[in-house]
């Protein structure tokens, strides 16, 4: 398979990947050894001026390894094929001329570890430029000279951060951090990459003053308790990537080389890494999978119905990806706070340089506000994001009905209501659909998309592309009571707020929980939520299943005293600033002095299982994968754990 063509352009040389067969670029032995040929090929021709490096692809530079070969290696077959990447990019880094990466698109993992063994990098400011080092969220390290290289381009806590937070940065937010030299328009990305070639070869920068022995000490203390108090010392993909790093960013580059290569040999048979690259190739299922076999139509102008936060979150996230959006509500004031609440996403966006100033102002500008009835009758979807309550929406769906297209998609952002509620005021019913955002819309990457069972195939295949044409997830899931999500972590929540109300220590139950790998503990969730909305949906999942579910009756006291959690100030924990305490109110509500049991952590995990189980059973998804990956991305359940149907098999607490 041919994957490289060389041309060369009067004195300079330009090497093209071009991976046949495939819309990626990805790295395997086969891929390398023919770079491997080349390079030495190359090597031998030093009156070249230089050799420009470039993908032929329309969104992707290099999409790093092969992932399905390197999941499937270990022993002697992964030392081969780590030790063959290193040679190979080491090789392209003795060029005795310059070497220049014209980045365009996905310049990610082993793309990015080529890219640094480059002396220049030039980058398109296109949206599909993304480059970094992934690879501690796999469970493994940048393998290939990434840890190695990196502290030594841009400096020890710079490279920290990439590589310890698995960060994939925009064009512009690389060139910040030192990872790319330049960024230009795509039209100009190779002209302004032969620019580079009258600079020589890149000369090492000197950070004595960050990778002296003192210094390294003392990065390395600072960012080792950092990220302990990240991951609680459950990841050893990060752990091992900052020992290599602090270990390899001075003395000779083959003995960094050398430490990667060891640690990616521990790393790679650990059962974590063998969890969280399952749920890699999950979440690749979930951008391709066709779960009907009707042709999704296109959607362009879309409306919001409902300008709160979930109203606000999800205009703002269909803004960014170029939609037009009617902004809705029948209160101004609300709208202001609306707008002012996506202007400061915008500003945020802008300051973080994943949009520039000018993209930033034009997608604001794509959101009309309106507190009066404008035409919906261009709008190709519509999604309802008002209060939660079953009248109301009711009330919304069928003026909807009535002033929309025949055709136009009809969603609801409901968290556990059943739309099915809803269809006896919806004209042709076929096209009404749930989509669960999940909060906050622009940094949580799961959707649910409700089925009912009016729900077209066509309206369903519509929905799922427009998910996935939004960077979102979607998982599809049945019409029930608080869907997959919220029905399986309410069990859970129930059950921490009984453990505390029979006296059970706040802080024991959440350390508890955190220690287990949840990013936040119940009792705390709870509070970020708002006890009200949280009261709401378990009210909704009890009437629904009487026989498990319930109501502490601790929330409800909470909530008359107008304690709502962090938005009202307190809820089990008080909110002063950034000090948090438990709420004196909470703890004189409990009713008993039962300490939290010693296994607290699997009980509650327990809880989350074994609604997982029913939900398989009854069909509210389709596979026990989706709704592994449903939660990890939901609710952030322990993605080392691989979710509630894998964890009690595997990883017991």
């Amino acid at each position: 398979m041919n994957h490289l063509h060389f041309q060369l352009n009067g004195t300079h040389g330009v090497l093209t990947f071009d991976r046949e067969g495939s819309s990626a670029n990805l790295f395997d032995r086969p891929a390398l050894v023919e770079l491997n040929d080349k390079l030495d090929a190359l090597s031998a021709h030093p009156e070249l001026t230089g050799l420009i490096l470039r993908s032929a692809k329309p969104s992707i530079f290099i999409a790093g390894a092969d992932l399905n070969v390197l999941s499937s290696l270990q022993g002697d077959e992964l030392r081969d094929l780590i030790e063959l990447g290193q040679a190979t990019f080491q090789k392209l880094a003795r060029l005795p001329y310059v070497t220049i990466a014209a980045i365009h698109g996905a310049c990610v993992g082993g793309g990015c570890e080529l890219a640094l063994a480059c002396d220049w990098r030039v980058a398109s400011d296109a949206s599909a430029t993304k480059i970094g080092l992934p690879e501690t969220n796999l469970g493994i390290l940048p393998a290939w000279g990434g840890t190695t290289r990196l502290p030594r381009l841009i400096g020890l806590p710079a490279a920290l951060s990439i590589i310890l937070g698995g960060k994939v940065l925009a064009a512009g937010a690389a060139k910040a951090k030192g990872l790319v030299d330049a960024v230009v328009p795509r039209e100009n990305l190779e002209a302004h990459a032969l620019t580079f070639l009258g600079r020589g070869k890149r000369r090492p920068k000197s950070f004595f003053h960050l990778h002296n022995p003192l210094s390294v000490a003392i990065i390395g203390a600072k960012a080792r308790a950092s990220l302990r108090a990240k991951t609680r010392g459950l990841y050893p993909g990060p752990e091992a990537a900052l020992d290599v790093a602090l270990a390899s960013c001075s003395g000779p580059l083959e003995e960094g080389f050398r430490r990667e290569r060891e640690a990616i040999l521990k790393l790679a048979p650990r059962p974590e890494t063998r969890q969280l690259l399952r749920l890699f190739f999950l979440q690749e299922r979930a951008k391709k999978h066709r779960v009907v076999s009707a042709e999704p139509r296109k959607i362009d102008r879309c409306a919001v119905i409902g300008s709160g936060v979930m109203g606000a979150g999800i205009a703002y996230w269909l803004s960014t990806r170029g939609h037009d959006v009617i902004l809705r509500d029948l209160d101004d004031d609300a709208l202001a706070r609306c707008m002012k609440s996506i202007a400061k996403n915008y500003d945020e966006s802008r300051s973080r340089r994943i949009f520039t100033p000018t993209a930033a102002a034009r997608g604001l500008d794509r959101i009309h506000p309106s507190a009066v009835a404008v035409p919906l009758d261009r709008c190709d979807l519509v999604i309802e994001a008002a209060v939660e309550r079953l009248d109301i929406k009711q009330k919304v769906f069928a003026e909807l009905s009535s002033r929309t297209r025949p055709d136009t998609i009809l969603a609801t952002n409901t968290s556990a209501l059943p739309i099915h509620e809803l269809t006896g005021v919806v004209r042709n019913p076929e096209r009404l659909v749930g989509l669960h955002f999940f909060n906050p819309v622009h940094r949580m990457p799961l959707v649910e998309v409700v089925r009912t069972t009016t729900t077209s195939d066509a309206t369903l295949a519509t929905a799922v592309a427009f998910v996935r044409s939004l960077g979102k997830l979607p998982v599809v899931v049945r019409d029930s009571p608080g869907f997959l999500v919220n029905r399986i972590l309410m069990p859970y929540l129930v059950e921490a707020a009984k453990i505390f109300e029979r006296g059970g220590d706040p802080k024991v139950i959440d350390d508890a929980m955190l220690d287990f790998g949840m990013p936040m503990g119940p009792l705390r969730l709870l509070d970020e939520v708002g006890l009200d909305v949280s009261a709401h949906v378990a009210r909704t999942l009890a009437d629904a299943f009487p026989d498990r579910m319930g109501v502490p009756g601790l929330l409800a006291k909470l909530i008359e005293q107008g304690q709502l959690g962090r938005k009202s100030g307190a809820g089990f924990y008080t909110y002063n600033h950034n000090e948090t305490a438990p709420n004196p109110a909470a703890l004189a509500l409990r009713t008993g002095s039962e300490p939290a049991p010693a296994d607290v952590a699997a009980q509650l995990a327990h809880a989350m299982s074994e609604e997982a189980r029913l939900c398989l059973d009854e069909g509210i998804a389709e596979t026990a994968d989706d709704i592994d990956l449903a939660m990890v991305l939901g609710t952030g359940y322990a993605p080392f754990r691989g979710g509630p149907l894998q964890n009690e098999l595997k990883h017991p607490v």
